[in-house]
């Protein structure tokens, strides 16, 4: 994964090396021909997606010769591809993004410990978002007796995309219940290695918290190139304060991806879309000067 990269772009190769001596050890050797079970583990994973995101984009501007704020006007990301987002946008340094995602990482994996947990993706009939919300609600407060079971709506994707995510226990009968009532049609169990934006990961979000505040990585939002939609809340971060409190909030509360597409279509115009990703770090644009959205982290399923 990014090897690619590293070798045919000087800009990139620098994203890898400044990563590597962030972390103190060679993650670009992990990336590129390590270990896969010790790679997707989220402390080393985290870090990976957002170096090869942004690696993938230093590639873009030396193409183009321009800079991401001339291709583009606002950035987004998936969960972990927020930092990425906020990276591009000059609101945090590269260093510090890949601080504070390995300390994500590490801290969402250290929450879970001898836990059985899951994420799934659903595929949803015809059933609006508020329906599927109100069943999982409603399965959370069914089982609310029974110690620690968890099951939330971790990332609503799009208007036939969720994903559930909490204990074992909690998702199979939350999937269950959707599926009977013909709510949702089929799922995916998602390889992960936590449960991702839902209430198990509130040690996660306080480690983390304490680690921004230390940090104070947010730049004064004067430096900013780009604005940058939260997940949290599906819209623009109004303020540096703001984006430093909803980093720490983002890991136990639901990605809005849809609420923040639909958003930006509706509000903004927007109606041209770059991905940067592992996988998928080319954008498309138009020569027409109109609005545009980059999205950077991974745009795979689980994320």
């Amino acid at each position: 994964m990014g090897r690619d990269l590293f070798d045919k772009f000087a800009a990139s190769r620098q994203v890898f090396e400044e990563v590597d001596s962030v972390l103190g050890f060679k993650l670009s050797d992990m990336i590129f021909r390590g270990d896969l079970q010790e790679l997707t583990l989220t402390k080393n994973a985290q870090p990976a997606i957002v170096a090869v995101s942004m690696a993938g984009l230093r590639a873009l501007e030396h193409d183009t010769g321009m800079a991401a704020s001339k291709l583009f006007s606002f950035a987004m990301g998936h969960s972990v591809g927020e930092y990425s987002a906020l990276i591009t946008a000059n609101a945090m340094s590269l260093a510090d993004g890949i601080r504070l995602v390995r300390t994500r990482g590490e801290s969402m994996q250290d929450a879970i410990k001898e836990r059985e947990y899951a994420m799934s993706a659903c595929i949803l009939r015809k059933a609006s978002i508020a329906d599927v919300l109100a069943e999982v609600d409603r399965v959370q407060q069914e089982i609310a007796h029974e110690v620690d079971e968890v099951v939330q709506v971790a990332n609503i994707n799009s208007s036939s995309q969720i994903v559930l995510s909490g204990t074992r226990l909690a998702v199979d009968r939350a999937l269950a219940s959707l599926q009977s009532k013909r709510l949702a049609m089929r799922a995916v169990n998602l390889p992960v290695s936590a449960p991702f934006h839902c209430s198990l990961m509130a040690p996660a979000k306080r480690v983390l918290a304490a680690r921004i505040a230390e940090l104070s990585p947010i730049r004064d939002q004067g430096d900013w190139t780009i604005q940058v939609v939260s997940n949290v809340t599906a819209e623009p971060y109004a303020t540096a304060e703001a984006a430093q409190r909803l980093l720490g909030e983002q890991v136990d509360r639901p990605v809005l991806w849809l609420q923040s597409m639909q958003l930006l279509k509706s509000k903004h115009g927007i109606c041209r879309w770059g991905a940067m990703g592992p996988g998928m770090w080319s954008a498309t644009w138009s020569a027409r000067n109109s609005p545009r959205i980059l999205s950077a982290g991974s745009l795979t399923l689980q994320r």
